[in-house]
């Protein structure tokens, strides 16, 4: 059933702001007309076209944190979930935190609203709060996930930091490319071509491209259109993401970052479940599922039967068929028989996020040159792209006279 804002006046003349859920407009004016209150405004959430929809991890972490301090507080869950609403500027949280205000108004749990978002709120955000929910500190589950979300906003923004420089000589070169290719490359080879006069191989191959480009234009467009598509689905498409991943993987140096990504990954986001007091079975299954890496995923799998089965996780990770890093095994062994395996896990996260830190710079410091080199050297491919013909056309006309 859609779900409606409004303001009204109740018969004190007290503006009143609040959700609710109707079949239509018009049935909404009615239940609160019979409620005794004065409509003034009648808005569908769920309705438009919501462009770049979506909630961003820092967005993420601040409703969080305003949740643990509110709760805190001893405001009432829905009414702290309606403030947060109202100050939101995106049409697509405050869409999502009005059905949550307005069910659990109702008596409905956090968690199983939230759980019909999946697309917004992950498996280890989900399982925080229902825990927080079962033992009654979701205040606490609230402050946990703010830190998580943080430290995993600030992990990603130093990876994409890191590699703007890179993507940005990249981006400028394929414009260049592209801009030769439709516009400087036809109207040359219409000119050279109708001159009529032998040219080298390399240049008649070049001018001819140019000229299939130039009388061709709106079919190199579609095809250009269509291999972008193509790969942005492999970027989309989980199946295909997870074989170029594989295949990048292959690479010494980014086999190592990956893996530290991975490791920082699952460390944190078992440290965080088990902060919640959720059971390490079920934390075991959630951190899973954040490695990137098809077959330490599958690996990871393959932990939490081994454990409920009376091994410890530092054993299973210890096991050569899973390749785990041995460090990893024996810093959860030494939490495991302190008590304190959230703490080293959190410890072990950090250490792997600084690795992936130094990782990043030492690929970034060699890729700075080879670009520039590569650059170098397209710069004086085109250049001498542009010259050839001009010498061939003038040794053709020197014959010619």
């Amino acid at each position: 059933m859609p779900l409606y804002s409004y303001k009204a006046l109740n018969q004190k003349g007290q503006v009143i702001e609040d959700t609710i859920q109707a079949t239509n407009k018009k049935d909404a004016a009615t239940i609160l007309t019979g409620n005794n209150l004065k409509v003034l405004t009648i808005k569908n959430l769920e309705g438009g076209i919501i462009i770049g929809g979506g909630i961003s991890v820092s967005e993420k972490a601040n409703f969080c944190r305003f949740m643990a301090m509110m709760l805190r507080s001893g405001l009432p869950l829905p009414e702290a979930v309606e403030i947060i609403r109202r100050e939101s500027k995106n049409r697509h949280m405050q869409k999502i935190l009005a059905d949550v205000s307005f069910q659990t108004r109702k008596g409905r749990n956090l968690s199983s609203v939230l759980a019909q978002y999946k697309n917004d709120f992950d498996p280890v955000f989900l399982t925080i709060v229902t825990a927080g929910e079962q033992s009654g500190t979701l205040e606490k589950s609230f402050d946990y996930l703010a830190k998580q979300l943080l430290a995993s906003y600030e992990f990603s923004q130093k990876v994409k930091g890191a590699l703007m420089y890179p993507m940005v000589i990249v981006g400028a070169m394929i414009g260049e490319g592209l801009l030769m290719m439709f516009f400087i490359l036809p109207r040359l080879s219409s000119v050279f071509l109708s001159l009529n006069i032998e040219l080298p191989f390399a240049t008649r191959l070049i001018l001819n491209a140019g000229k299939f480009i130039g009388d061709n234009t709106l079919l190199v467009v579609g095809m250009s259109f269509l291999v972008f598509i193509l790969t942005a689905f492999i970027f989309i498409n989980p199946s295909a993401r997870r074989k170029v991943i594989l295949a990048i993987s292959k690479f010494p140096a980014i086999s190592k970052m990956m893996k530290e990504i991975d490791i920082a990954r699952f460390a944190r986001t078992l440290s965080i479940l088990l902060k919640s007091g959720v059971p390490i079975i079920q934390s075991l299954d959630v951190s899973a599922n954040s490695l990137a890496q098809p077959k330490w995923q599958v690996a990871a799998k393959t932990f939490s039967p081994r454990v409920a089965k009376g091994e410890s996780l530092s054993d299973v990770l210890l096991d050569e068929k899973i390749k785990f890093p041995v460090v990893l095994a024996q810093s959860i062994r030494t939490g495991e028989e302190t008590g304190s395996m959230d703490t080293v896990l959190e410890e072990l996260a950090e250490f792997y996020e600084k690795e992936v830190d130094y990782s990043l710079k030492r690929i970034t410091s060699i890729i700075e040159p080879v670009l520039m080199l590569v650059i170098g050297v397209a710069v004086g491919v085109m250049v001498i792209l542009m010259v050839t013909p001009i010498y061939s056309i003038v040794g053709g006309l020197d014959k010619a006279l």
